[in-house]
């Protein structure tokens, strides 16, 4: 530890910094200095380095400014490593409404202000669709193989009886998220256009301060969809009910940057995609009789079903939107003389 806070005062240095105390902060360091508090934080390769200052060109206004070092370099080197500063900045400590619906309008301003078109073929698209099915498929094997398996057993344990309680639900998922991605291989036949944007690459509440976003190391070039699964992905994550804000997150996000119907089908197919359930029970069956905590694995695959629920809700609450939009427009499209007639 003495030689870690060694090598932090060697990097502030640079900034002719001299620290007073330092607190951990996950990756990042918290540091108190004579001339304010920063938020020190390293970069694990030249990639990450190359993401930040992308992102200062494309982002601009949206990213947390970064201090210079004496030398006038966005980077700190000490050692092998990058090192860069910003001001600390605390994050919301409350999940309220209010702080939702600001992410998802700055996320889609974010994107909004890179998004670009792009040429897609036929090839490409089935290529991707392949891909994702094939994937999906090898996990409905695996939960196949593992129900059987347990349905024939004389006595199921407490997890196995989990697994089977929850296996139709989750097979129903796999088979609206292939029909989803279908539909939106034949949109992209038609069209042969999707969009790209500069995207955040972890896209979540901590790492937006508004007005800004921080945290840039995985950005890149992607659908800006990419963010938002990313982002509902991690915020599902905990017991429902889901708060109302996070279903109608995609309304505040499309009042900046609206998707198109292409878009909206990728998107319910990869929200629906059950996520973490075939982890928890190759972990489970690896582990010998012995080394096998029933309740830790239990509550394990407890919170796949919680975080699967909670993404359901999300998912359902859009097809309804949508559905609910569509009945208006043809409603609005019924002839004037039509309903004057009578």
């Amino acid at each position: 530890m003495a030689a870690q806070a060694d090598r932090y005062e060697a990097v502030l240095a640079q900034y002719g910094l001299r620290p007073e105390r330092m607190e951990q902060r996950g990756k990042a360091v918290k540091v108190y200095t004579n001339r304010g508090v920063f938020a020190l934080k390293p970069l694990e390769s030249e990639q990450e380095a190359a993401a930040v200052w992308q992102s200062l060109q494309h982002g601009g206004p949206h990213c947390l400014p970064l201090y210079l070092t004496r030398r006038r370099s966005l980077f700190a080197t000490e050692g092998r490593r990058l090192y860069y500063l910003q001001a600390w900045h605390d994050g919301e400590s409350k999940v309220e409404k209010d702080a939702v619906d600001a992410f998802f309008r700055e996320l889609a301003r974010l994107h909004r202000a890179t998004v670009r078109t792009i040429e897609v073929s036929e090839e490409e698209a089935a290529a991707y669709r392949k891909q994702k099915k094939d994937e999906w498929q090898r996990a409905r094997m695996v939960w196949e193989e593992r129900i059987e398996r347990y349905e024939a057993a004389w006595y199921m344990s407490p997890f196995q009886l989990q697994c089977c309680t929850y296996f139709h639900e989750v097979m129903r998922a796999y088979s609206f998220a292939e029909e989803r991605l279908d539909v939106w291989e034949e949109t992209l036949k038609e069209t042969k256009q999707w969009r790209i944007a500069w995207v955040h690459g972890k896209a979540r509440l901590s790492h937006h301060l508004p007005p800004y976003w921080i945290s840039w190391e995985r950005a890149h070039w992607n659908s800006p969809l990419f963010d938002v699964i990313a982002a509902l992905r991690f915020h599902v994550q905990t017991m429902p009910p889901l708060g109302r804000e996070w279903l109608e997150g995609m309304g505040e996000y499309e009042k900046e940057l609206p998707l198109s119907d292409g878009e909206r089908a990728f998107l319910y197919s990869h929200l629906a995609e059950p996520r973490g359930f075939v982890r928890c029970l190759e972990r489970y069956e690896a582990a010998s009789r012995n080394e096998r905590n029933e309740r830790e694995y239990v509550t394990a695959l407890q919170r796949c079903y919680w975080a699967f629920k909670n993404m359901e809700a999300v998912v359902m609450h859009l097809v309804q939107r949508d559905a609910a939009q569509q009945e208006e427009a043809m409603d609005n499209e019924q002839p004037a003389d039509e309903s004057s007639n009578g």
